[in-house]
């Protein structure tokens, strides 16, 4: 199975931390979580990424790295 998602933000033209305010920018995320016989993995990237950018600007977490939202408050 696999599901897909886009966080709302603005753009990924500059991340680096604006040191007058000390707050980091915001960017458009979409994610792909995709099932396993052995487990979940969730692969998160830019929204706005291009073929090139996708080989090299993202990330993937194993289902075991997800933990339950009330369980950690």
């Amino acid at each position: 199975m696999t599901r897909g998602c886009v966080a709302d933000s603005a753009s990924t033209a500059d991340l680096r931390l604006a040191r007058e305010t000390e707050t980091w920018p915001e960017f458009d995320l979409a994610c792909r979580v995709e099932e396993h016989d052995d487990g979940a993995e969730c692969t998160v990237y830019p929204a706005d990424a291009d073929d090139d950018a996708l080989v090299t600007t993202w990330l993937t977490a194993a289902d075991d790295a997800f933990v339950d939202v009330e369980t950690v408050r």
